[in-house]
């Protein structure tokens, strides 16, 4: 009994070393082989590193920045600008202008109605009119002109956009009301607004009311066309009465009218000055990237752009207009104003044009 007693436990121990064994054995091989990994590992590094130019790491860093302006919205990073990667030369990019320019002539006088345009390059200063500086009907595009007009007196100090407004519910221009787009209207006499939500209200959801009120704290709609608008463009001005013949071939005459041209030089002009000054006018940029409105150049361009736009319609004179700031690869201004009487019409070619020039823009950069 005791003799097989041991041979059992002879056994048992043999079984033992024999898996300590198989195991020393497996784990020397998996030394092996991660030593045989690790040291691959390391060669293929080094010879990477012989292989990469001296000047590459400085070639990282810039695209690295490059890339986190593209990706970030202007409410975001504060500056309204990009740098182009364009490696066309000065000449090939003014073929394509000129090409550019062609096209959308064609395309606008296949138009029924009255089309004008202006592209300004915020960036390079390039430039296409067509019919730019024909008198026009502003209606509520001429908003951007009156809200950066105030911001600039916010800019200044004279205004602080903590300041209250008591809206006044007589008739303009003895009070504020006047009927349209807006909720102000609805409101008590006295009501009270800070000149931020006034002034947000006028460009979000185009409240006419609200827009008196700004014009009343400025000191009327004619010291904003003498102070601001007129020293910046005057193509067509606003206050004064002008004479044309509208889409239906009816002569019209009478004031509030403004051209492309004035529109998209009230956009370079706030661009200047969100660009010096992005903390001030961050607010007002916010309010024109953020309407009510879809339609327009908004609904042409890039969805990787920003667009601060206002949108003008006015169905008595057939209008339907916007004028924008785009933020995108390169920033532009683009106004395109329309009189056809038709407004799916109308929005559908603004949208088109608006792709065209967005199309170049895109097609300079790659």
């Amino acid at each position: 009994m005791e003799y097989k007693n041991l041979n059992v436990k002879r056994n048992y121990q043999r079984a033992i070393h024999r898996q300590r064994r198989i195991i020393l054995i497996l784990c020397a091989c998996i030394s092996v082989a991660c030593i045989v990994v690790l040291s691959m590992l390391i060669r293929s590094i080094l010879n990477d590193r012989q292989d990469i130019p001296k000047s590459s790491s400085a070639n990282i860093i810039t695209t690295s920045d490059s890339t986190s302006q593209t990706d970030v919205s202007p409410s975001e990073s504060g500056i309204a600008s990009t740098s182009p990667s364009s490696s066309l030369t000065a000449e090939e990019r003014e073929s394509f202008r000129v090409n550019l320019e062609a096209a959308l002539s064609e395309k606008m006088a296949s138009y029924s109605g009255r089309y004008s345009l202006c592209y300004l390059n915020l960036q390079n200063g390039e430039a296409i009119v067509i019919n730019g500086t024909q008198p026009m009907v502003a209606a509520s595009s001429i908003k951007i002109a009156y809200n950066t007009a105030l911001y600039q007196k916010i800019e200044s100090g004279e205004i602080s956009p903590d300041d209250v407004l008591a809206y006044n519910a007589d008739a303009y221009p003895t009070g504020d009301f006047e009927a349209g787009t807006g909720t102000i209207q609805n409101s008590a006499n006295g009501t009270e607004f800070t000149i931020k939500d006034t002034s947000s209200l006028s460009i979000r959801i185009s409240d006419n009311c609200a827009t008196n009120m700004i014009l009343r704290r400025l000191g009327g709609i004619d010291a904003v066309n003498e102070s601001f608008m007129k020293p910046i463009s005057q193509e067509v001005d606003y206050r004064s009465s002008v004479s044309y013949t509208d889409y239906r071939g009816v002569a019209q005459s009478g004031r509030h009218r403004t051209s492309a041209v004035d529109l998209a030089e009230f956009a370079q002009k706030l661009y200047e000055l969100y660009n010096a000054n992005p903390t001030t006018y961050q607010p007002l940029i916010d309010d024109l990237s953020n309407t009510e409105y879809s339609w327009g150049v908004s609904a042409g361009v890039s969805s990787e752009s920003v667009v601060a736009h206002k949108v003008g319609f006015n169905s008595a004179y057939g209008v339907n207009n916007d004028v924008a700031i785009v933020f995108g690869i390169e920033d532009y201004a683009l106004c395109i104003m329309t009189e056809t009487g038709d407004d799916a019409t109308a929005k559908a070619n603004i949208k088109d044009l608006a792709a065209m020039i967005d199309a170049f823009i895109i097609s300079c950069n790659r």
